[in-house]
């Protein structure tokens, strides 16, 4: 909490939202004798040392105002200090710029919700910035119904209420109903003043019907990329669900991309001088199924509570290199399997890799097997929970990849050969579907359980702040050199 408060009012409220939960030592400044801690009710005391600070946060929480914050920054133990501090109190508004430079600097990843122009600062600061409105939307048939009411929630100001008999005539009205009652001229403020609340009255009734309400003066709506629509924090969990879900998604395209790329990269050349290649009917149903798949992955929307478990922050890691070595090495078997155990069935024969598409056992089975591949890398490498909804919450996804595997078993066992043969599939010999069948199961089976070892071994980490930090002042204390 960075506010402009005394520091008692800052701890006390610090700790009716529960920023605070442990007993509260605030640091205060001394002429004679320096810095030292001391709890709100002055019955404990404790010598303030920066080396110390680490050592105190475990069992209080820290509060500091802005003129020690002011003396600390003359010294190198400021980022020693400022990481463990949970309230700074009585702060100007360049120094929660300062605060905020501070976390940066000791390698923090900082939020800043703010609603007024003593915060913009901050928010440009801080890597995410929500600027808070102090207005909630107004709805058309509220205003309606409530047209003669004050409505302190809209952001409307109140009209003022006829004066009571005895009244001051300052606080008497100036709308055109008291204006006709009363017989005498009005003065030059009040004609200021009924202009005034003529201009605000057709303000809001502009705004009426409006989702957005009208932003007032001193909103920091303008220095932040985020700007909620009330006045509460909440919304500070709907961007970080938004953007936990957003990098799990990019990772898993990124995964399923280079698995696809890979296989298509081994059919094209390797597969391709042997003469395997795909009819254009095959090609067609193909990217049909791929494109639906890329489409409905994206579906999936983030669940409605943050989880404690965090994503892997960058793509370049050995869980994704290892992901997808480890799952390409069991399509390439597969796949090699398949077309050698295919080959036996055919005659000995050159086929030119710049010759006509003509259908042969291969290229059939060459093509049942890169289906398969294709579904088991889109449902292996969803990632669902605790980030997104799952493969049975996101339905569009379901419904895709369902539809897949009854189009492979369909063309595998031959159910309808009419069907084949506008596809240009041979049929399969009678051992030959069977084994297939349980080859693609292993091969599925084989990379779901190795992509959940390797989720299980490599989880989201906490950023690394702390070394960070170390490194952070090692740094200033070389220039300091």
């Amino acid at each position: 909490m960075i506010t402009g408060d005394q520091a008692l009012t800052a701890c006390h409220v610090a700790g009716q939202v529960h920023i605070c939960s442990k007993p509260v030592l605030i640091l205060t400044c001394k002429k004679m004798s320096g810095f030292e801690w001391v709890s709100p009710d002055e019955t404990d005391r404790a010598p303030y040392r920066a080396e110390e600070v680490a050592v105190i946060s475990e069992s209080h929480d820290l509060c500091i105002s802005g003129d020690c914050f002011e003396m600390l920054q003359r010294t190198e133990a400021v980022l020693q200090v400022i990481p463990h501090v949970k309230v700074f109190a009585r702060v100007a508004p360049e120094q929660k710029e300062l605060v905020l430079t501070t976390f940066k600097t000791v390698g923090r990843l900082t939020l800043m919700c703010g609603d007024g122009t003593n915060d913009v600062g901050a928010l440009k600061q801080a890597h995410v910035g929500i600027a808070l409105l102090n207005a909630e939307p107004v709805h058309k048939s509220d205003t309606k119904s409530q047209s003669s009411k004050p409505d302190n929630k809209s952001g409307k100001l109140k009209k003022p209420k006829p004066a009571q008999e005895g009244s001051s005539q300052l606080t008497q009205p100036v709308n055109s109903s008291a204006r006709t009652s009363s017989s005498r001229p009005l003065t030059a403020a009040e004609r200021q003043r009924e202009k005034l609340q003529k201009m605000l009255d057709e303000m809001n009734e502009e705004s009426d019907g409006r989702s957005t309400p009208i932003v007032k003066l001193g909103d920091a709506s303008m220095a932040s990329p985020f700007t909620a629509k009330h006045a509460s924090v909440a919304p500070t969990v709907d961007i970080i669900r938004q953007g936990r879900s957003t990098l799990v998604t990019t990772l898993q395209m990124f995964k399923i991309l280079g698995l696809n790329c890979l296989a298509t990269a081994y059919v094209l050349s390797v597969m391709y001088l042997d003469g395997v290649k795909l009819g254009d009917v095959q090609a067609t149903i193909s990217g049909v199924f791929t494109a639906a798949f890329f489409l409905f992955i994206s579906h999936a929307r983030p669940l409605p509570t943050l989880s404690a478990e965090r994503p892997h922050p960058n793509i370049f890691c050995a869980y994704v290199f290892l992901s997808i070595l480890g799952q390409f090495a069991m399509h390439i078997l597969f796949l090699i399997t398949a077309v050698n155990e295919a080959s036996k069935y055919m005659p000995e024969e050159c086929i030119e890799p710049d010759s006509p598409f003509h259908p042969n056992l291969v290229n059939t089975v060459s093509y049942m097997v890169n289906m398969m591949i294709q579904v088991a890398t889109f449902a292996v490498n969803y990632m669902g929970h605790p980030f997104n909804q799952s493969i049975s919450e996101n339905k569009p996804f379901k419904y895709a990849l369902y539809s897949a595997v009854v189009f492979f078993t369909v063309i595998t066992s031959d159910m309808f050969r009419d069907l084949n043969d506008y596809m240009k599939l041979e049929p399969l010999p009678e051992g030959m579907r069977g084994k297939l069948m349980l080859w693609a199961i292993l091969m599925f089976c084989g990379c779901y359980g190795w992509e959940r070892i390797l989720r299980s071994v490599f989880p989201g980490k906490m950023p690394a702040w702390e070394k960070r930090q170390k490194h952070a002042i090692a740094n200033l204390e070389k220039k300091h050199e």
